[in-house]
């Protein structure tokens, strides 16, 4: 397995102990993303941004590892507010087009930053954006 740290091109500038990505073999494993952007703030006050930020996030991470969201095959999200279900689904779903989208679960939860909307972790295989 290997690590990686923060690219000098990612987002966010203070950490928690966390590695953003993990691989593990062919798999990688993305840390919960937040729409974090430049000075770990949150961007978007409407879960549709934070959505499409989330996975701007992970696939920034996902590239690093070289590959892309098309090789997500899982993705867990937590959102805050069950009423934000359609708005991010619809968003989720235009990110990903026409890809075959990756299995998911979704949970209503309280996140750990204030005016948090949504958290996405994700698990990708290198080439299973090829299948």
């Amino acid at each position: 397995m290997s690590t990686s740290p923060p690219s000098s091109s990612s987002p966010i500038k203070r950490l928690p102990n966390f590695s953003l990505y993990r691989r593990a073999g062919d798999l990688v494993f993305v840390s919960g993303q937040m729409a974090f952007g430049e000075g770990f703030r949150l961007i978007g006050d409407d879960v549709a941004t934070q959505t499409h930020v989330c996975l701007e996030n992970i696939e920034r991470q996902l590239k690093a590892a070289g590959l892309t969201a098309r090789d997500i095959v899982k993705a867990t999200v937590w959102l805050t507010r069950t009423e934000d279900f359609a708005a991010f689904d619809a968003a989720y779903g235009a990110f990903f087009g026409d890809a075959t989208l990756p299995a998911r679960s979704t949970v209503r939860a309280d996140l750990m930053v204030p005016g948090a909307l949504i958290e996405i972790e994700a698990i990708a295989q290198a080439g299973a954006g090829q299948a």
